[in-house]
């Protein structure tokens, strides 16, 4: 059975963007700094604030920001996500090969022809999360596939028991608004196993280990 796991990037009130999301603010109005630890972490040397003490700089946290970012690709066959993310983050994206080569399947209830951008093969998927993680799991083989957004696809992974793992990147800002990845009230109680938890220079990596209903 293929490994899935959710990675997302959240504040410490838990939301995944800013408010205003668009294509002319893929990640809110002033939401950027959400995720500027992947952006900042190809930089070395200490964190803007940081100081030098006696001279040296300690890069340790630099090194598990960029090891975080690294280790998204390293066993991961394709990709899900949703449309409005594809929607609003692909102009800035480009023809940058963000998913290395892997392939992507989008959850969407307007149907497109697949194509090829930055390497990567995007296909449409009309029939749910479910039928998005299924095909994802055909095109990665062995390998996992990554939920990587929005929110709002993460949530339905999440309570369809699809998800195996989470990887949740805490960056320290209150927000005060925007999307939320987890809701406000939930129908049941859902115990997390932790994995691991290691503090970065612009973020704290979490992975929990959850219970699945998948067969």
């Amino acid at each position: 059975m293929t490994h899935v796991f959710l990675e997302m990037t959240m504040t410490v009130d838990g939301f995944t963007a800013a408010v205003g999301v668009s294509l002319e603010h893929p990640f809110g109005l002033d939401g950027e700094r959400v995720h500027s630890w992947m952006r900042d972490s190809v930089f070395t040397g200490s964190p803007p604030g940081d100081d030098d003490r006696d001279g040296v700089i300690d890069d340790t946290g630099e090194e598990v920001d960029r090891d975080a970012v690294s280790q998204l690709y390293e066993s991961t066959g394709a990709f899900v996500l949703g449309r409005r993310t594809l929607d609003v983050r692909e102009a800035v994206w480009g023809d940058e090969p963000v998913f290395q080569g892997r392939p992507c399947f989008v959850v969407t209830s307007r149907p497109h022809e697949p194509y090829v951008r930055g390497g990567s093969r995007y296909e449409f998927v009309t029939g749910g999360v479910a039928e998005a993680i299924a095909r994802a799991s055909a095109a990665a083989s062995a390998a996992s596939v990554c939920v990587i957004g929005g929110a709002d696809v993460a949530r339905q992974a999440l309570a369809l028991g699809l998800v195996d793992e989470a990887l949740l990147h805490i960056v320290p800002v209150l927000l005060g608004g925007g999307d939320r990845l987890f809701p406000d009230s939930a129908p049941n109680r859902v115990e997390l196993e932790p994995v691991s938890a290691v503090q970065g220079a612009r973020a704290t990596h979490l992975r929990y280990r959850l219970p699945t209903v998948r067969g």
